[in-house]
């Protein structure tokens, strides 16, 4: 397959299957690359699927996300989505692969090599109201995972001139993922709120405690010999 048939066609596909199963758009954007610059060997979008999954499966993930950033879902796909992310990652490529690429169960078992009693049996255990919740509306979902313009002409570009240095060597050759807006306000608040703890709130109260320690100290401090006799004792008058 020509690079920008494979861009056009299946690079947005990947890029999702690659992202909702690692979720971590670092290893998203890596998978993405170096399925695009082997596409001369897919003729079909399957054979893309089956090695995406088998990159996913070598390649770091992000099991502590429960959203992914920057997609600006309505609040009803957002729960959605956090729920597929809370699955584990092999019933997250499961269903993706059936609800997004519409794989039968058998082509499921092939992607994924597990049985397909396995993949019956998993998705029959999925909840009715979230079945039918991702029968409508996954779809809608995964319409807003796409790979970034940059990173699909960069990737051209290295197949263009036979140069894939370029993802190893060019720092931004991988797009750094950029945060939201709201994501930025709460990282400023929250960097105010260490700031006022560590140069008043704790200084004042360091402060406060010495200032009680020194006070129990004089409380308790003994009073020499020589000033207990000169306060109890009288000399005799000649």
């Amino acid at each position: 397959m020509e690079i920008r048939k494979f861009v056009d066609t299946c690079g947005d596909d990947a890029y999702a299957l690659a992202l909702i199963v690692t979720k971590s758009f670092d290893s998203a954007k890596k998978i993405f690359a170096k399925t695009a610059l082997n596409c001369g060997k897919y003729e079909e979008l399957f054979t893309v699927t089956a090695d995406v999954w088998a990159e996913c499966r070598e390649s770091d993930s992000n099991d502590e996300a429960v959203t992914l950033t920057g997609l600006e879902l309505s609040a009803k796909l957002e729960a959605l989505l956090k729920e597929v992310l809370m699955k584990p990652q092999i019933m997250r490529g499961i269903i993706h692969l059936y609800y997004e690429n519409d794989l039968d169960v058998n082509r499921i078992a092939e992607v994924t090599g597990e049985s397909e009693k396995y993949i019956s049996g998993q998705l029959s255990k999925l909840p009715a109201e979230l079945t039918e919740a991702l029968d409508k509306h996954y779809k809608e979902i995964c319409i807003k995972i796409r790979a970034e313009d940059k990173l699909k002409a960069y990737v051209i570009k290295a197949a263009d001139t036979g140069d894939r240095r370029m993802f190893e060597v060019k720092e931004d050759a991988v797009p750094i993922h950029r945060w939201t807006k709201k994501q930025k306000v709460i990282v400023v608040i929250i960097a105010a709120i260490i700031t006022v703890l560590v140069c008043i709130v704790i200084p004042i109260w360091s402060a406060y405690i010495e200032m009680i320690k020194a006070e129990r100290e004089m409380d308790f401090e003994e009073p020499s010999t020589d000033e207990i006799f000169s306060y109890t004792y009288e000399p005799d008058e000649e």
